[in-house]
């Protein structure tokens, strides 16, 4: 087993530069982060970090029914 795949097993999403900050993406797709309709692309790297580890971690909501999935503070609308 290579070190890459070791790492895609472990790491779901991780993050990359892109033009306008950092984006979240699937380790093995490649696919761009989306969080409620929200592509995860130009976040500050803190952000990013932060958002690839929550994803990564996710519990499958099956799994704790009536539970909200750990993200669920990135879905939350800002209160004044």
């Amino acid at each position: 087993m290579s070190i890459q795949s070791i790492h895609h097993d472990v790491i779901r999403y991780d993050i990359r530069r892109d033009r306008a900050g950092w984006t979240v993406y699937d380790v093995r797709s490649g696919a761009i982060a989306v969080i409620d309709e929200v592509l995860q692309v130009g976040l500050a790297m803190d952000e990013a970090d932060a958002v690839a580890d929550a994803l990564s971690t996710e519990i499958p909501p099956a799994s704790f029914p009536g539970m909200a999935p750990r993200f669920a503070w990135f879905q939350d609308p800002a209160r004044p």
